[in-house]
């Protein structure tokens, strides 16, 4: 049996050996009394007959709808289309995965891996949402640089980390799980990293989210609130099929940009881009 708590979550494994998984999920093994899902893997078995309807599909998932509430997942390799796992919600907290022997191999890949658990479906439930972003920490605080693929986020946060090398280090290159707790908003570790190959399981208070785009001249651009939180939802991992969690992800975006400093930052990825928004952070007071 293995244990791991991801986020909000007090995740059980059985079925499965511990050198089978991604060296960054065994980051977040962990101790506790009693899980709050509770998964059995059964590889290289055949999983049941599928008698229920289809509520999603694209070219690497096919998601169907269980009576209250639960869902049943087929996942394919999206280059070759062939299915590498089922996931069904048994009950509330009990799930089955089953694993292609064909592409046992491939559970020791981050993304393989975590898609066969669906937690972002599950972190949802419990008010949590991950972000894509290069999630830094700077002075014991995070700053998340986010956008999409091929911005800079991690070229950019990498020049932080070079230009204030006693402040800045990278926690995670390419994700990190946003959770509020008393009201305060924090970026948490997450066990998908990317390319970036940078992937620590540690949580930190959020100083600043900052948008990037991609300029010739450095400057901070005055948005409105609402352009700021369509690019955080544009980036943020959101099963779209289900209504009532995609109303939560948009109220937990709103609640965000309420509690933490937010801008877009248009640079050329260069030294001046990193101490010219240093700059501007510390005239904000995002960071000290």
């Amino acid at each position: 049996m293995i244990k791991l708590t991801i986020g909000k979550l007090n995740i059980q494994l059985e079925g499965i050996d511990a050198g089978e998984l991604p060296e960054n999920t065994l980051l977040f093994r962990t101790e506790f009394e009693e899980a709050d899902l509770k998964y059995t893997f059964r590889i290289g078995e055949n999983p049941p007959s599928i008698h229920y309807p289809v509520i999603y599909q694209t070219k690497d998932i096919l998601v169907f709808g269980k009576p209250e509430g639960r869902e049943a997942r087929i996942l394919y390799m999206p280059d070759t289309h062939n299915c590498y796992g089922y996931y069904e919600e048994i009950n509330e907290k009990e799930i089955t995965v089953y694993v292609n022997e064909a592409y046992r191999e491939h559970l020791r890949i981050d993304t393989i891996f975590i898609s066969l658990l669906a937690l972002e479906r599950h972190e949802a439930q419990k008010g949590a949402f991950i972000l894509h972003c290069a999630y830094m920490d700077f002075e014991s605080h995070a700053i998340l640089f986010s956008g999409p693929s091929g911005i800079g986020k991690s070229t950019h946060s990498g020049l932080w980390c070079r230009e204030y090398p006693d402040k800045a280090h990278v926690l995670n290159g390419d994700k990190c799980l946003l959770t509020v707790e008393n009201g305060i908003m924090y970026a948490n570790g997450w066990p998908v990293c990317g390319s970036s190959g940078i992937c620590h399981n540690e949580k930190r208070k959020i100083a600043c989210i900052i948008l990037l785009q991609q300029a010739i001249v450095n400057q901070f651009v005055e948005e409105k609130t609402i352009c700021s939180f369509k690019q955080i939802l544009a980036q943020t991992t959101i099963n779209y099929w289900n209504n009532n969690y995609t109303k939560q992800a948009m109220d937990f975006i709103e609640s965000l940009l309420r509690r933490v400093g937010c801008g877009t930052y248009a640079c050329n990825i260069s030294s001046e881009s990193v101490v010219t928004l240093y700059n501007e952070l510390k005239e904000r007071k995002w960071i000290s």
